[in-house]
């Protein structure tokens, strides 16, 4: 009796080990990097009592990463956070965190969410962006275009 409970246990704490060790990895495509400023600790009174100085100068790397269903607006703690774009990247969660492994790197990195879209409702938005960006071209070029024919007469 002792024994099978001893190997039931150990099959259950066998089991959980195993998936604690295999994260569940998703796939995303990194489609947009621009720098902005970096998000402020969260412990700020702490880090201000302790005289430990903020650099609100520093830019940090804030990715747009595609998925099949959600589109996820990160950013990175440190301005050394670069990911490469357009190319299938594996990633997960953990602590409230994104972690991407980049290339054969050690460690992975740790990026904070700081936007989540379902899919659809981030593509509508692109499109309106892009009609807006297209019609500010259309004036611009229109009022070159006219600027232009006044110098001629």
């Amino acid at each position: 009796m002792k024994r099978t409970l001893l190997l039931t246990v150990m099959l259950c704490s066998l089991a959980a080990l195993l998936s604690a060790e295999n994260r569940n990895h998703q796939q995303g495509t990194i489609v947009r990097m621009r720098m902005t400023d970096c998000i402020a600790p969260q412990h700020a009174f702490m880090s201000a009592m302790s005289g430990v100085q903020a650099t609100m100068a520093e830019s940090c790397p804030e990715y747009v990463l595609v998925t099949d269903s959600v589109v996820y607006v990160i950013i990175g703690k440190s301005s050394n956070q670069l990911i490469p774009l357009a190319e299938s990247t594996p990633f997960h969660f953990q602590n409230n965190e994104v972690l991407i492994r980049v290339d054969d790197a050690r460690k992975e990195s740790r990026f904070h969410v700081k936007e989540m879209l379902l899919r659809p409702e981030w593509e509508r938005n692109q499109r309106i962006l892009d009609a807006a960006d297209s019609a500010a071209m259309q004036r611009h070029v229109n009022g070159a275009l006219l600027v232009d024919a006044d110098a001629r007469q």
